[in-house]
């Protein structure tokens, strides 16, 4: 593979009398800071792997070391940091789109509608025609319908 002819990647050779394989690749701090990077733009472990040019399944075994962990956690805070940044920049200027996307996205909120079943329907209708008018007002004034029916049972 391109890796193994790489001269800034150092290569740990098996100590005397191992029984030999191949040699193993040392994470560097170039490989530290290119998996930092590429994680912070959302790259899939798969696609860093291919970019720092090892294998999947050398980088599945870096992937067991803190080190490799802390790199891919902090990539991916700094990217959410700096879209995070672009959106509130966007937000501040007043692009509604962007207003929009925060208010569902982060603030929670939603422009959906809650769909009733016809059962459900006909149960909310059957106790609303039981309800006495003080009753229909203390509801929408934001009681719950069970504590004013329970409050005269």
């Amino acid at each position: 593979m391109a890796a193994a002819q790489d001269p800034t990647r150092s290569v740990i050779r098996p100590p005397k009398g191992s029984r030999g394989g191949r040699p193993r690749f040392e994470i560097t701090l170039r490989d530290l800071t290119q998996i930092e990077r590429f994680a912070a733009i959302g790259l899939t472990q798969r696609e860093i792997a291919l970019m720092v040019e090892v294998s999947q399944r050398t980088f599945e075994k870096w992937c067991q070391s803190k080190e490799v962990i802390a790199a891919i956690e902090k990539g991916r805070a700094n990217g959410l940091a700096v879209a995070g940044k672009a959106l509130h920049d966007k937000m501040v200027a007043g692009d509604i789109a962007a207003i929009i996307w925060y208010e569902k996205t982060r603030g929670r909120r939603t422009d959906r509608i809650e769909v009733v079943q016809e059962d459900q329907s006909q149960a909310i209708q059957r106790l609303i025609s039981t309800m006495t008018p003080d009753q229909l007002q203390r509801v929408a004034n934001g009681e719950s319908p069970s504590e004013v029916l329970g409050s005269n049972a």
